[in-house]
């Protein structure tokens, strides 16, 4: 039973921000006023964490190896919550309040947002780069708030339709 515990990572220096990111992010989800389908939100939140652990653990912390979440050694909980709770989750949130004539304003504050989440990541130690900089996020969250989730959210509408 030890073993299983330490195998979870809980003990993880900064750990336990990533689950109340995480807590906090799913409980808005759950309980904010909802303005896309229950069938959107399943799916962007399924694509979302699988490209984000596709993305992050394999390619960025993985092939690149520009940083580590938690014990590098040993996945945990918190480093799965990071790629399968928190960013699904503001991607969800974002979609559900995007409205056209305010795209950017959403864009910037939930890059903001993520911006400000990575960062606290790495102060409370959690997350450790290694040839990374934080600041080199803002253009790919751009790119995701600003791009690719709008269009995202147009495919699946779509495919709704037929």
């Amino acid at each position: 039973m030890e073993k299983l515990i330490t195998n979870l990572d809980l003990s993880a220096k900064g750990g336990w921000l990533p689950i109340t990111l995480g807590i906090l992010s799913l409980l808005y989800l759950l309980f904010m006023p909802k303005h896309i389908s229950w069938k959107e939100i399943y799916l962007i939140f399924g694509v979302g964490g699988f490209l984000s652990l596709l993305f992050d653990v394999i390619i960025m912390s993985g092939w690149l190896d520009v940083f580590d979440l938690g014990n590098p050694k040993m996945p945990g909980v918190p480093d799965l919550i990071s790629y399968i709770v928190v960013a699904p989750c503001y991607a969800v949130i974002f979609l559900n309040y995007l409205k056209p004539k305010r795209k950017w304003i959403y864009v910037t504050l939930f890059t903001i947002l993520a911006f400000l989440s990575e960062w606290l990541l790495v102060k409370v130690g959690f997350m450790k780069l290694k040839g990374w900089n934080t600041w080199w996020s803002l253009p790919v969250y751009i790119l995701i708030f600003g791009f690719w989730l709008p269009w995202h959210l147009n495919v699946i509408r779509k495919a709704s339709e037929k």
